[in-house]
């Protein structure tokens, strides 16, 4: 999903479909944006990973080397940086939400506007028939 969706359009489908719980007072402005950030960074902290486990190699770390507790234990010095490197990019984040004056109980406005359209219905009208259609073949062959 991740490779083939934009992240912003991930945000607001989960915004859209949680806009029932705003009745119960549950922020959901605030999760989609959590959810939108950490989908952001994964790559970023995947790639982060790759060069710390590179670096970690050419100092002589055999990761597949040994039984389960000494591959855990070959872990620990990739975790350490990486939660560094990550609470500093997300304190780096945190000032930059600030200083534009982000305020996490102001409405939100966007850019892109979903509007349901007629191929939006047909394709769950399809989605539904063939959904139906498989339990039945799983229920009666």
């Amino acid at each position: 999903l991740t490779a083939t969706t934009q992240t912003f359009q991930i945000a607001d489908a989960l915004a859209w479909l949680m806009k029932p719980l705003q009745i119960i007072k549950v922020p959901v402005n605030q999760i989609t944006l959590m959810l939108s950030i950490a989908l952001r960074f994964v790559p970023t902290i995947m790639d982060e990973t790759n060069k710390i486990m590179k670096a970690q190699r050419a100092r002589g770390i055999n990761f597949n080397a040994g039984n389960l507790l000494t591959r855990i234990k070959h872990l620990v010095p990739i975790h350490i940086p990486l939660f560094v490197n990550s609470f500093k990019r997300a304190e780096e984040l945190a000032t930059a939400m600030e200083a534009r004056g982000y305020d996490p109980n102001a409405p939100r406005t966007h850019y892109r506007q979903l509007v349901w359209h007629k191929n939006d219905a047909w394709a769950g009208v399809a989605l539904l028939i063939v959904t139906v259609g498989l339990v039945c073949i799983r229920i009666f062959f």
